[in-house]
């Protein structure tokens, strides 16, 4: 018997040096270590893998199509642009003021939304997943960033190259995917797959990954990941050299794994130290490793599923905006992210989504979108961002709309139909993200963000948080927005990361500041900016159980 402190597994030798895999006896252990790995043991089997998925959608998003506009007659509307009122203040303030006044956010059950959808981009299509849902208002960029990559991640410190590229003066950091990903509360242990595995429909990413230490800042500490843009590429990279290891049929007769074990596990059955617990535990171990030889080709289908490659679809340029193609792309896509979390061998995804489908009227057509908005045209997301007509408003909503229901929608159905170890699904145990670059023209205040999931029971969901404190002032108005204070958009990083079971030396810097750029650079007395900069390093009020 082989004991390998580092990762508490035990082995069974074979009769030609080989081993197999044994279950952890503690009763065989050393004295000292006993009373630890019962603890351990008892804390495993209640550990069902958290899953992390953040997609990023481009050019802002019509701000009266994101949030709800219809509810039930005990809602008022906000003045300022009709959109609902809530009346319920959170339990804990979101800060103070700089006058010492205290502010608070206001939520509501998005069960009250149910009749007519969240909103028309958040349509009733979605009603299924309500009670996993978290949908947010007033989550705002410190920086006065523009288009940029990483914002929505954590990296606020670069703007696209089109609109200037390093923000003067900023933070530049590693995005919290990879912050995630580098945690032992995600990965024990090393996966099979990549860390992070990104996708998209470009190359460039919004992720940027450390070059060196991983909270180490600057230009060159960081560099930006790069995406798979064909479905078939992403599922080779995550799956391609396990799936042949799962589908594997029955070992011929004489090769069992067993067979040179067998000596080995007479010893270890005929220890005087093994408990009556652990020699019961050995022999089913060995009864269901005997059974599994016969059934391996029936059982990789149920568990990691009879997985196949999705087909190739090239992603093309950023104006290759055929239906078909775009649909093709990332239905392909989510595929890959199930299967992958399905046979667990990745467990943190982003997904960029840079084309969608706008179906008008009678009209089907494609969005791409570009850094640049000089190449007028309906194909055009950013530029049809700038026009802000009638037109590019409905498009822009019916594209966000496409999103949802034919990105997202599939993926929450997917995550909800796969049930874990403990009963609950995947969606249960996963976190999933959807952000953007910016809000309502190029301001970042009040960024569309929702969630869904549950990152294994430790998120309060079910809820629509407005985080705006309405009794400011509106400083000004762009296209369907306003500009006034809400709280920090790294309030919400951090929640993310401790949701997903990181502790603040994971990721802070400087204790008790959060992660990120946490000033309001550029923005000057026009711009809200009046926020408590004190709990900067916190979690959101009332999010965390």
């Amino acid at each position: 018997m082989l004991f390998v402190p580092t990762s508490r597994r035990m082995f069974l030798r074979t009769a030609c040096g080989g081993i197999v895999a044994a279950p952890f006896l503690p009763s065989l252990l050393p004295r000292s270590l006993r009373s630890a790995a019962d603890a351990q043991t008892k804390a495993d089997r209640h550990t069902v893998p958290r899953r992390f998925v953040a997609i990023k959608t481009y050019s802002g998003m019509p701000v009266l199509d994101w949030l709800p506009r219809n509810a039930p007659q005990q809602y008022r509307r906000h003045s300022e642009d009709g959109t609902v009122a809530l009346k319920r203040p959170l339990p804990s303030p979101t800060g103070r003021h700089k006058n010492g006044q205290p502010y608070s956010g206001h939520d509501a059950p998005l069960s009250d939304f149910r009749t007519f959808g969240v909103s028309r981009i958040l349509s009733k299509k979605l009603n299924p997943h309500l009670d996993t849902m978290l949908l947010f208002r007033g989550l705002d960029f410190m920086p006065g960033l523009n288009h940029n990559h990483g914002g929505y991640l954590g990296n606020l410190g670069i703007n696209t190259d089109a609109t200037g590229g390093p923000f003067p003066g900023a933070q530049i950091n590693t995005t919290i995917d990879y912050v995630i990903a580098a945690s032992r509360a995600v990965y024990p242990e090393p996966p099979i797959g990549p860390r992070v595995l990104h996708l998209g429909g470009r190359r460039n990413t919004a992720s940027y990954a450390p070059r060196g230490p991983l909270l180490a800042t600057g230009l060159d500490a960081v560099e930006q990941a790069q995406a798979y843009t064909d479905p078939q590429s992403a599922f080779n990279a995550a799956l391609g050299t396990v799936m042949p290891m799962l589908t594997r049929g029955r070992p011929e007769v004489g090769g069992s794994l067993l067979n040179g074990a067998i000596e080995d596990y007479r010893r270890v059955r005929a220890n005087p130290q093994l408990g009556r617990d652990d020699r019961r535990l050995l022999e089913r171990h060995l009864n269901f490793l005997s059974e599994l030889e016969h059934r391996i080709a029936r059982a990789a289908h149920r568990t990691c599923g009879n997985q196949s490659a999705p087909k190739s679809v090239d992603a093309g340029e950023e104006f290759n905006v055929d239906v078909d193609q775009i649909t093709a792309l990332f239905e392909g896509f989510v595929d890959v992210i199930l299967m992958a979390f399905q046979c667990d061998v990745t467990r943190v995804v982003t997904l960029d989504v840079s084309k969608m489908v706008v179906r008008d009227r009678h009209a089907a057509f494609g969005m791409g979108d570009s850094e640049a908005a000089d190449s007028a045209g309906r194909d055009n997301w950013h530029f049809q961002a700038h026009e802000w007509d009638d037109n590019a408003k409905r498009w822009l909503a019916l594209g966000a709309q496409w999103i949802a229901e034919q990105v997202v929608l599939r993926l929450l159905n997917g995550l909800s139909e796969v049930n874990e170890a403990d009963g609950n699904t995947m969606l249960h145990h996963s976190l999933v993200v959807w952000g953007n670059e910016v809000s309502f023209n190029h301001l970042n205040y009040s960024v569309p963000t929702a969630t869904w999931g549950r990152a294994g029971g430790v998120l309060n969901t079910g809820r629509y948080i407005d985080y705006v404190d309405h009794d400011q002032p509106v400083r000004f108005r762009q296209h369907d927005g306003s500009v006034i204070e809400g709280v920090q958009y790294n309030r919400f990083l951090v929640t993310l990361m401790q949701a997903m079971g990181l502790t603040e030396k994971e990721y802070e810097r400087n204790p008790g500041r959060g992660f990120g750029e946490t000033r309001p650079l550029e923005k000057g007395p026009g711009f809200a900016t009046d926020y408590d900069h004190t709990n900067v390093g916190q979690t959101l009020p009332s999010l965390l159980l």
